[in-house]
């Protein structure tokens, strides 16, 4: 049975994200991948992607009640199976949520465990009168596309980059 729930628990930085690191691909790399130091180019991680994932998680842990950044954990029995960053804003005139990262394990996907994490934070986030969740997509992310848009999202924007180097 799978299960679902913010992390509070310190001992999983490192499983979580020696897991994150491990299941992501080049598609994954989005705007905020270049903007906070996880990838240097669209294409091409840091070669330090675990520490760095450490380093944020272990801000996000533990999850205290009402706290802004979160990190939610799906376990099946011991192994853990997905994850997701999700960053609360409810100071604002419409509360929102962004989901900042979401992970399978990648010989687990298609199976229910993203729309079991989806479904668990979406209730979490109503449960706290969040009215609104935004994220961002690799433009090559095609098959999470595909299951966000099942999902209720929508297109609202177009992020753009210019190397000034």
């Amino acid at each position: 049975m799978v299960r679902v729930g913010w992390c509070n628990d310190r001992g999983e930085v490192d499983r979580l994200a020696e897991f994150f690191a491990r299941n992501v691909t080049q598609s994954y790399i989005s705007h905020s991948e270049l903007q906070f130091g996880r990838a240097v180019a669209p294409d091409k991680w840091i070669a330090e992607l675990v520490a760095k994932f450490k380093a944020e998680i272990a801000e996000r842990v533990p999850c205290t009640p009402g706290a802004a950044l979160r990190v939610a954990s799906a376990y099946d029995g011991g192994e853990l199976i997905g994850m997701a960053y999700v960053t609360f804003n409810a100071t604002v005139p419409i509360p929102f949520v962004i989901l900042e990262d979401i992970v399978v394990d990648q010989r687990r996907r298609s199976s229910g465990i993203g729309q079991g994490i989806l479904d668990w934070i979406f209730a979490e986030a109503r449960r706290e009168g969040i009215k609104r969740a935004f994220l961002e997509s690799g433009k090559d992310n095609h098959d999470a596309h595909h299951f966000f848009e099942r999902n209720g999202f929508h297109q609202v924007s177009i992020v753009m980059m210019a190397d000034l180097a």
